[in-house]
């Protein structure tokens, strides 16, 4: 947009076109310059800025439709990309055009206009709220929708993405503030607030896409893209500003110690007090097998000492042959769903050693050095705990399984996988079973699956790998692309799902809030006309303003404070002298009124109406009106019994664990006897109502669970933490081995 379709006025910026334009009340006077040059920087910013937004747009629907499992979802999301890719060139031009004009004309306006809710000062008809505008303004009744499920979750994903860049950003920002204020010679708080906040820009996005009626999750999609987009780009926009005004000597005195950028990364699960921290292995072979083998007599597979010592020794490139042989047959034709661990990883010993080591006849006609012995016992062991750990789907263990001999022989070839948490091999394994955490067959039977992902690089490095390591490396590659596409979309998954309950939650405790400020015995026989407009259409208002600013926003303060008003005028033990001192407040009381009915759209006949007969109510309310009002209402309902007391449970370590989990932790429920336990990872806990929130491996959910009765299965131990899930799989199953040939394991045995 070139720059030459603006104009700089004595009060800001407005476009140049005469219909559109219109004065503002605001005199930069000699800092008109300064002003100009920080809408330059602005209009050189937007091109580059909505370019990036709607490719990454793109890239984010793309990743929902490959995502999606269902051919139908599929469709509509390829047809919504494809409506919004049709309106892109006219979406942009209309914010490159709508942006400018927003900051510094509308965005001045309505601050330099103080609204009746954010101080007790008499207003004008036309006054706006400061948080509000025409364009911001919902256009019909049907808008009130905002309070249904879809168009909250849309609320709370704009919200969110506006507060996260309020926070990374906070220093800019302020300094920002600051700047802009000194421009005025006002305080911070009376003057025109920093013109390029997330929330304009978001707001501004918004206004435009309510032209078109947009699948809502395509517009969730477009908010979520914006907040990647705002983390790379308003930094250097409010680092170029600040420095264009710190260079024309705007320096105020900028005291920002106190202001601290956040950054939203995911907690990390705390290891478990009684689990061991990761241990660097020397030599985790050391005495490994000799000690394997005193403790588990009912092994087959007999120990290297036991071989007679003039036997020959077998070359290690036949053991290797050897194993060749049998890598295509090792778990080939497991049931995953009726599997005995044990009893396979025994059969598959036996077959090892009677390959390696017997004749046909079961007698030993040759050994295994010893060193490659210890190898192969260590790698069988480490496969007994990784297959033996539940917190692996069936599934994905069955596949595991068969790369048992392709690891074995990786070992035996390059001795360092024990040692080193960067091999190859030991990185695939690592990546398969961490991202198998959790992971519950949906039925998806696609290439793209992640069961056929693992089944694919698993049957092509047993087909394909005899001593080339670079059949793990080029696999691991291609994986863990694959992983960060998955990962993506899971955290798309999550994010819908967190902002749907806590949505509902949000909704569910703002209508309980208002239900509460409005369950009055006063307003409840006050006239009818005051009941009907209370109950029902301001009572929308206040659930709209809660939701919007919270209990510490102006104007839900100005509104609960109106609306104490009213139940004090209509009490009918209000002497007639205060009632008369409060009438001076009825002007007041009736403008916040009619900005409530505006703001959520009510009809203007049907708002005139019920005004009117507010106003009415107002002028013939009398002690001895009251009272007969009173006599004449209906008896209240009886009340409902009492529920049962909950029996309180004194805080115990269970929980404090349950209250104090991070997000991101990973725990283990256990469930009816014929189902496998429930592995899940917390992504949301309610400050309001101590709901939880969990999903599985997929993104999906999983269980939503109260904290209280999450520690009862703690405390039952139906329920426990997957401790030290941030340490690599294959090092937290060597750890279990080492722990278990420690000298307190071999006394206890």
């Amino acid at each position: 947009m070139a720059t030459e379709n603006y104009v700089m006025l004595e009060s800001g910026f407005t476009p140049s076109t005469p219909d559109e334009s219109k004065p503002i009340a605001i005199d930069w006077g000699d800092n008109r310059d300064i002003v100009k040059g920080c809408q330059q920087i602005l209009v050189d910013f937007l091109p580059g800025f909505c370019d990036a937004l709607f490719k990454q747009v793109d890239e984010d629907i793309y990743r929902l439709i490959k995502a999606s499992t269902s051919e139908a979802r599929r469709t509509l999301l390829f047809e919504s990309m494809w409506r919004l890719q049709e309106r892109y060139e006219e979406i942009k031009e209309n914010y490159r055009r709508t942006a400018p004009q927003w900051f510094f004309t509308n965005f001045f306006f309505s601050f330099q206009n103080t609204s009746i809710l954010n101080d007790d000062s008499e207003v004008d008809d036309e006054e706006e709220y400061a948080w509000s505008s025409k364009e911001d303004k919902l256009e019909d009744e049907s808008r009130l929708s905002l309070l249904d499920d879809k168009q909250l979750e849309e609320n709370v994903a704009l919200t969110t993405t506006i507060s996260k860049a309020d926070q990374a950003f906070a220093k800019e920002i302020y300094a920002l503030d600051e700047r802009f204020s000194f421009l005025q010679d006002l305080p911070v708080d009376s003057a025109v607030t920093t013109p390029i906040r997330p929330v304009l820009l978001a707001n501004t996005l918004r206004d435009i896409l309510d032209e078109w009626d947009d699948e809502v999750i395509i517009r969730i999609t477009i908010y979520q893209s914006l907040g990647k987009v705002f983390s790379r780009f308003l930094r250097k926009l409010y680092r170029e500003t600040n420095d264009y005004l710190k260079k024309r000597g705007v320096l105020p005195n900028l005291k920002t110690s106190h202001i601290k950028n956040i950054t939203h990364e995911p907690q990390q699960p705390s290891r478990a007090a009684d689990e061991p921290a990761p241990q660097v292995y020397d030599s985790v072979m050391t005495g490994l097998p000799e000690a394997w083998y005193q403790y588990h007599p009912a092994s087959t597979m007999a120990p290297p000492s036991a071989l007679p010592a003039n036997l020959p020794v077998l070359p290690r490139y036949e053991v290797l042959q050897t194993l060749n042989q049998l890598q295509a047959s090792v778990f080939s034709e497991v049931d995953a769903e009726q599997i005995d661990w044990n009893t396979v990883q025994e059969h598959l010993r036996q077959q090892v050693n009677q390959a390696l080591c017997l004749n046909e006849q079961g007698q030993p006609t040759q050994r295994v050095e010893r060193n490659d012995q210890q190898i192969i016992e260590v790698i069988f062991r480490l496969f007994d705990h990784i297959l033996g750990d539940d917190t692996i789907p069936n599934a994905i263990r069955t596949l595991l399984g068969r790369l048992q001999i392709p690891v074995l022989k990786t070992a035996i070839q390059d001795p360092t996988f024990v040692e080193n948490e960067m091999h190859p091999a030991r990185r695939l394994l690592d990546s398969i079973a961490s991202a198998s955490i959790g992971w519950r067959n949906s039925g998806d039977s696609s290439d793209k699956s992640f069961h056929n992902q693992v089944k694919q690089i698993v049957e092509h490095i047993v087909k394909e790998y005899e001593d080339d390591m670079s059949v793990f490396e080029n696999t691991l590659h291609d994986f863990e692309k694959y992983l960060q596409t998955r990962e993506k979309a899971q955290k798309v998954m999550e994010q819908r799902i967190t902002q749907a309950v806590s949505g509902k939650e949000q909704l569910a405790v703002a209508k309980q809030k208002i239900s509460d400020l409005l369950d009055s015995p006063i307003l409840a026989t006050a006239p009818q006309a005051v009941q009907d407009l209370i109950k029902k259409p301001w009572a929308d208002f206040l659930t709209l303003v809660l939701l919007r600013e919270g209990e510490e926003g102006k104007a839900w303060k100005k509104a609960t404070a109106v609306t104490q008003s009213v139940e004090q005028y209509f009490d009918p033990d209000l002497s007639d002298a205060k009632r008369q001192q409060l009438r001076s407040s009825i002007p007041g009381i009736m403008k916040t009124f009619q900005k409530g009915l505006d703001y959520i759209s009510i009809n203007k006949a049907k708002s005139h109406e019920m005004l009117g007969q507010l106003l009415d109510a107002f002028d013939k309310v009398s002690q001895e009106s009251l009272k007969e009002t009173q006599r004449k209402a209906p008896p209240p309902p009886p009340e409902e019994p009492s529920p049962e007391p909950e029996i309180s449970v004194e805080p115990d370590q269970f929980s404090e664990m349950a209250q104090s989990l991070p997000d991101g932790t990973w725990i283990r429920v256990t469930r009816k006897e014929d189902q496998p336990p429930l592995v899940c990872k917390l992504v949301w806990h309610s400050q309001f109502t101590h709901t939880m929130l969990f999903v599985d491996g997929n993104g999906n959910k999983a269980l939503q669970i109260k904290d209280i009765q999450l520690a009862d299965q703690f405390r039952d131990g139906t329920a426990e933490i997957i401790a030290d899930t941030s340490i690599p799989f294959v090092t937290r199953m060597l750890n279990r081995m080492r722990n278990a040939f420690a000298p307190s394991s071999r006394e206890n045995a």
